[in-house]
């Protein structure tokens, strides 16, 4: 059976997310799937990098889900990479320890879609602005599938968006990430609902 390793940088899933909360509920039900917190397992950003490698090394498929923190990832996603992709390990003439692994980006976009493109608010579409996690999968022999993104899914009570609506496209990110992993039926048949 198959492996799935998520990788998971929200600054405080528990407090402050809905829609990644939903998400992560509905993945940490499954089998076969392993979830690393970032901020709970570092919160102090010391990573055990070897622990962190030895997850990778089990897992056929990775998933980075976090929401998009100033056209990026957040800043723990970002050191993370930076301490456990190393020469050696992910690159370079001896890299080779996750070719053909699977990287799948999964984000939740507060603005709407609409003020993702060329012209418009943000100036580039998030396809864009996560070239660089494409690049990284390239250069670590991973195959990036394209990414699982959702767009409106900040809440601010009686400011910003409807937390039941936000929930529902929450559950609908989840079943296009199981359908990208591979596992949709699997994954969103013992989901339940919300």
């Amino acid at each position: 059976m198959k492996k799935i390793l998520v990788v998971l940088a929200h600054p405080d899933i528990e407090n402050n997310s809905v829609a990644n909360k939903v998400i992560v509920d509905r993945l940490g039900a499954q089998k076969n799937l392993e979830i690393r917190d970032l901020a709970r397992l570092y919160p102090d950003f010391r990573i055990n990098v070897e622990r962190e490698q030895q997850a990778l090394l089990e897992a056929d498929t990775v998933v980075f889900q976090f929401p998009f923190y100033w056209y990026s990832v957040p800043g723990i996603l970002k050191h993370w990479l930076d301490e456990v992709f190393t020469y050696g390990f992910a690159y370079g003439s001896t890299g080779t320890k996750l070719q053909g692994k699977r990287l799948i980006v999964s984000t939740t976009i507060g603005g709407p879609e609409s003020s993702y493109q060329s012209g418009e608010y943000n100036s580039y579409s998030v396809e864009e602005l996560l070239k660089p996690l494409q690049q990284t999968a390239n250069l670590a022999g991973m195959t990036f599938v394209p990414p699982v993104l959702s767009h409106s899914m900040v809440y601010i009570p009686d400011v910003y968006n409807v937390k039941e609506e936000v929930e529902e496209r929450a559950q609908d990110h989840f079943d296009r990430l199981s359908t990208a992993i591979g596992q949709r039926t699997e994954l969103s048949c013992r989901s339940g609902s919300l």
